[in-house]
């Protein structure tokens, strides 16, 4: 029984060979048994096994299947949600921690790729948003002075500044954080396996886990093929979970992203596009991402089918909003098109749950996965370790009339762009 392959994607065309992965066979015992593959799992139980922990990841497919390797590559900082809100949340004390390890997760991604050598087209030049009208304007000067009296490296930029960093006049503005940057996402999965596997951990591909039931005072994890008695598990399903764990798919939205790739650009197109490579997003309600990766392909990702929940489908919006930023790439040439869901939550922030004794659950990055799910994972593993995790634990919450969820992204998608374009937006 082999791994499902990788969706076709840029990343599956050009990351290195996945590890050997292979299924969960037998009986085995071990200390913290992880379902899922992605970013979150592979980062718990890297960080368990560089301590000593016995580990057993179990993935449906091979690792960075889901949407770790299916993202748009960007290594952006900290959460939507901004520093004061998240202190009066949760208070200043308790607030003012979550703050601080929302703003180191960029230096952890960057940290696990220098320390384990992954070889995934790592560059940190900065993670920039582009800005439309004055609410756009607003949000940027929130961002740059909240996160500024917190010490992180920001500057908010006018038009023509704008303009000359990323070689677009779309925006009004913008805000450069320099904590950001890009990767080529399924070769960071792919090293955060082989790092872990290094390590001591068990990483096992093509072992969907079929039941989670109570052993005594510990767990069983049962796939087809074999069975694990954990200590602990964690779920690190994110947007792909599942009935396995009642209430845990009802927990998040799962929601379609589309992302499309040119062919190389020539170099004339490549010094006038993103000549610094950073990573771009927007402040717009239907945003897209972009940026550059180290061939010089054009990467875009947006929102995905407005009537449906699909994870993949046509692209074309993408490409001709690439072609509105970027009229110079009216002639590119488009190579690739792929998908994946991003879990949402009603808050916009992600979830550390306890399902149960010695059950977690980390998940609901939207729109931030790569930085956040990593972090996510050192949280997780922080909690296996017997210490206090920087996130608070909560409950499982299911998101209310979660079964009407097609619904509620369609509203959401066509009632965003008639604001945004209320307020201005182009």
């Amino acid at each position: 029984m082999s791994a499902k392959a990788s969706v076709p994607s840029l990343w599956a065309e050009t990351a290195p060979p996945a590890p050997d992965c292979p299924p969960l066979e037998g009986t085995h015992e071990t200390e913290v048994a992880i379902i899922g593959g992605g970013f979150t799992g592979l980062s718990a139980a890297l960080h368990l096994a560089q301590e000593g922990r016995a580990v057993h990841v179990l993935e449906a497919a091979e690792p960075g299947w889901g949407a770790s390797g299916r993202n748009g590559g960007q290594v952006n900082p900290a959460w939507k949600v901004l520093p004061d809100d998240i202190e009066a949340r949760h208070g200043r004390a308790a607030g003012a921690r979550i703050v601080a390890m929302a703003s180191a997760t960029c230096d952890l991604v960057f940290d696990l790729i220098e320390r384990h050598q992954i070889g995934c087209d790592a560059v940190r030049p900065g993670y920039v948003q582009g800005g439309f009208a004055a609410p756009g304007k607003r949000h940027l000067d929130k961002w740059v002075r909240q996160w500024s009296k917190r010490g992180a490296p920001v500057a908010f930029l006018e038009r023509a500044e704008a303009e000359a960093l990323l070689g677009t006049d779309a925006y009004d503005c913008a805000m450069l954080d320099r904590r950001g940057g890009n990767i080529q996402p399924l070769s960071f999965a792919r090293g955060l396996a082989q790092a872990a596997m290094e390590k001591g951990a068990a990483v096992h591909g093509a072992s969907t886990v079929s039941k989670l039931r109570r052993a005594g005072a510990a767990w069983r994890v049962e796939t087809a093929q074999g069975a694990v008695t954990a200590e602990k598990v964690f779920l690190c399903t994110n947007g792909y979970s599942d009935a396995l764990w009642p209430g845990l798919r009802q927990s998040v939205v799962p929601a379609p992203s589309f992302v499309a790739a040119t062919e190389p650009l020539d170099d004339t197109l490549r010094a006038q596009i993103l000549p610094g490579k950073h990573a771009v997003s927007e402040t717009r309600r239907n945003q897209f991402y972009y940026c550059m990766d180290r061939h010089g392909r054009f990467v875009i990702g947006g929102r995905g089918n407005l009537l449906d929940s699909a994870e993949q489908g046509d692209t074309s919006h993408i490409q001709a909003a690439a072609s509105k930023l970027f009229p110079q790439l009216r002639d590119a040439r488009w190579a690739f098109a792929w998908g994946g869901y991003v879990a949402m939550t009603w808050n916009k922030a992600p979830k550390l749950m306890r399902l149960d004794d010695n059950v977690y659950a980390g998940l609901g990055y939207n729109g931030r996965g790569v930085a956040m799910a990593t972090m996510m994972g050192k949280q997780l593993a922080l909690l296996a370790l017997g210490e206090t995790p920087d996130m608070p634990v909560s409950g499982l919450k299911r998101i209310p009339f979660h079964a009407f969820r097609r619904v509620g992204i369609t509203t959401r998608l066509i009632g965003g762009a008639l604001l945004d374009r209320l307020e201005g937006v182009k």
